[in-house]
């Protein structure tokens, strides 16, 4: 069990990559803070985690919402005995044309995706820092690397992301905190409903199928684990070929 004794905060956690997250760390041997806006799905993945044997508490925040997730934060590590991992996952990914973008579409994709991560990290780092430990994983976006028609505000946001983990990994690394992102291709969930059919045909990977969120948790486990103490600031991709 590699995270053995370990707690993760996952966000977006109630479906998707986040839910094969938590579930594939659960079956690692962590103890899962459950984030989504949905109680529902909360309720899902709670389920799913204890059914590994592990136990998971529900964080219903907003990752947009500072002082929401600065309680959910402290309210989870309170719960589950601390925090060691963060997985800031939560995202969203409507296409439009730019032209016919509108100024609240882009501030939405800024504060889910960009925002979503500096919330997060604020609210996890200090705990972090005191402990001389800690994995932050965020899930940034193959999009952020080549730009996507229709997706000029996903594109900038997941690439603001990469940003963001390179210059915050180079700040804490020195307190045994690494700072790490995955960079999926076309994978199986609910965002993939809302790409338009000529980006799914354009990334469909050389693998021969669609991701499934388990390729995506393979790779944040081992982000998460000891294994990986000497990588940080790096972008994982993970898109069966699709470079």
């Amino acid at each position: 069990m590699r995270l053995l004794g370990k707690k993760a905060l996952i966000t977006g956690a109630g479906s998707g990559i986040g839910q094969g997250m938590a579930r594939l760390f659960a079956r690692n041997g962590a103890d899962i803070a459950v984030n989504d806006i949905d109680p529902e799905r909360i309720n899902e993945t709670i389920a799913i985690v204890e059914a590994e044997g592990r136990k998971a508490v529900g964080a219903p925040f907003d990752v947009t919402d500072f002082e929401a997730v600065q309680a959910g934060v402290n309210d989870a590590r309170e719960k589950l005995g601390g925090l060691d991992i963060f997985c800031g996952n939560a995202g969203i990914a409507p296409s439009v044309d730019f032209v016919d973008m509108s100024p609240e579409a882009w501030d939405i994709m800024m504060k889910v995706h960009l925002y979503g991560a500096f919330n997060g990290c604020k609210a996890v780092l200090p705990g972090m820092l005191e402990q001389s430990w800690g994995r932050i994983i965020i899930t940034s976006s193959m999009s952020a690397v080549n730009g996507d028609k229709h997706l000029t505000h996903y594109s900038a946001a997941k690439a603001g992301q990469v940003g963001f983990v390179r210059a915050l990994a180079r700040e804490v690394v020195a307190a045994g905190v690494t700072v790490n992102a995955i960079a999926p291709g076309l994978v199986q969930t609910n965002i993939l409903g809302e790409v338009d059919d000529e980006v799914i045909n354009k990334y469909l990977p050389p693998v021969g199928r669609i991701g499934q969120p388990e390729d995506q948790a393979y790779a944040a486990l081992y982000l998460a684990s000891d294994e990986a103490e000497f990588v940080t600031g790096h972008l994982l991709q993970v898109n069966g070929g699709s470079f």
